[in-house]
């Protein structure tokens, strides 16, 4: 499916912080259903020697996505692992896990301190940026030999978009269970539905934006040495129709 850009809700920087706090509070609630953690933990573990510590730094983060499942996983595989998660509107209130913290200073994915060493991680963030802004975050781990995973949690197909009809209705089921709770949220969703209707569009319009792994791999031309392999291709996940995106790079 080709590729559109539009306009989302949570990209605006006058998006009121309440809304765009109540919208990654929901999307937190939703992985807890879905066992992509399980998938994800697996080509992450590739980008590791046997036995090595996983630091993570995640980008985009919002209020910390699946990270903290993913943490539990890594550990079920016998993997210490660590995160720290940054977003250009940082969300440090959330703290989902015990060894979960937060980088409190807005950070812009494309720009990574080198002092921030670790996995760099992207869960269903990477369709947030243009095509320059994406090549400039593939650029920039290439050149650090920092591995790097990028995960989408939507096919980005015809059938991902229909999908989407179904999200206004998972919004209502699901906000008094999204934490911390808050009462704001509630009226923002049952009140005033501003929610549900934020939420669907901006997940419609993901789809819409997803790179598939053609356009992926297309974004890496240029960035190839011997000591450096990307991996392309789609996670088949049971219930996802469409099989999920997602790129890793590595050192070899």
């Amino acid at each position: 499916m080709r590729r559109f850009h539009l306009f989302e809700f949570n990209d605006q920087p006058w998006l009121p912080q309440i809304l765009r706090e109540a919208e990654t509070a929901y999307l937190v609630a939703a992985y807890r259903l879905v066992p992509l953690a399980r998938d994800w933990a697996g080509k992450m573990l590739s980008t590791l020697r046997p036995g090595t510590r996983m630091e993570i730094v995640d980008l985009c983060s919002g209020a910390g996505g699946p990270v903290a499942s993913l943490i539990d996983e890594l550990e079920r595989r016998g993997c210490t692992a660590s995160a720290l998660l940054t977003d250009l509107y940082p969300n440090s209130g959330c703290a989902p896990h015990a060894r979960v913290s937060w980088l409190s200073e807005p950070l812009d994915a494309t720009h990574v301190p080198a002092e921030l060493k670790g996995v760099r991680t992207l869960f269903c963030g990477f369709h947030h940026f243009r095509p320059q802004s994406a090549r400039a975050i593939l650029e920039d781990a290439f050149l650090c030999r920092c591995p790097i995973c990028i995960f989408e949690g939507g096919s980005g197909t015809a059938g991902g978009v229909a999908t989407m009809l179904l999200v206004p209705f998972n919004v209502l089921a699901m906000m008094p269970f999204a934490r911390p709770f808050r009462w704001a949220w509630l009226v923002f969703t049952y009140l005033i539905p501003l929610l549900p209707l934020i939420v669907f569009w901006d997940g419609v319009v993901s789809m819409l934006r997803i790179y598939s792994p053609e356009q992926m791999k297309a974004l890496t031309a240029g960035f190839q040495a011997p000591d450096y392999l990307w991996e392309v291709g789609r996670l088949h996940v049971r219930g996802i129709p469409g099989g999920l995106p997602y790129l890793v790079g590595r050192t070899v």
